[in-house]
């Protein structure tokens, strides 16, 4: 049925809304006169992968075409499809945490939490026994 796989649209979506408000990427720049202070960016933008935070922007590529296999998987339940629905969720999920990973929790924010949650939901959505 159609409806029961709505909702792995519904939160690859949500994940874009999310990645575009300026709150998702984190980047932490030094301050010379004490603690270092914190920007927050949208997963769209281009400055934090150019101080090598590559994990927002690949993060909003991926999810990018995820919300469109997902469209294509609504109306059309086809193995190959799901496999690309399940692959593309899991690999942008694990680019989501890749700030985490590599640079710490400073680097990580409530919306990059958001992110990787609905993008981990998105995966779960798309498994054959959940859907049928």
């Amino acid at each position: 049925m159609k409806i029961q796989r709505t909702p792995s649209f519904i939160c690859a979506f949500t994940a874009i809304v999310l990645e575009l408000l300026p709150y998702g990427a984190v980047m932490r720049f030094a301050n010379p006169e004490g603690d270092a202070f914190r920007r927050t960016y949208s997963y769209f933008s281009l400055l934090p992968f150019g101080y090598a935070n590559f994990g927002p922007l690949l993060t909003a590529i991926l999810t990018s075409a995820l919300a469109v296999l997902s469209l294509i998987f609504i109306f059309r339940d086809a193995t190959g499809i799901r496999v690309a629905v399940l692959t593309v969720s899991a690999l942008s999920a694990v680019t989501s945490s890749l700030p985490l990973l590599m640079f710490g929790i400073g680097y990580f924010s409530a919306i990059g939490f958001a992110v990787t949650l609905l993008l981990t939901v998105t995966f779960l959505f798309a498994l054959p026994g959940v859907t049928k």
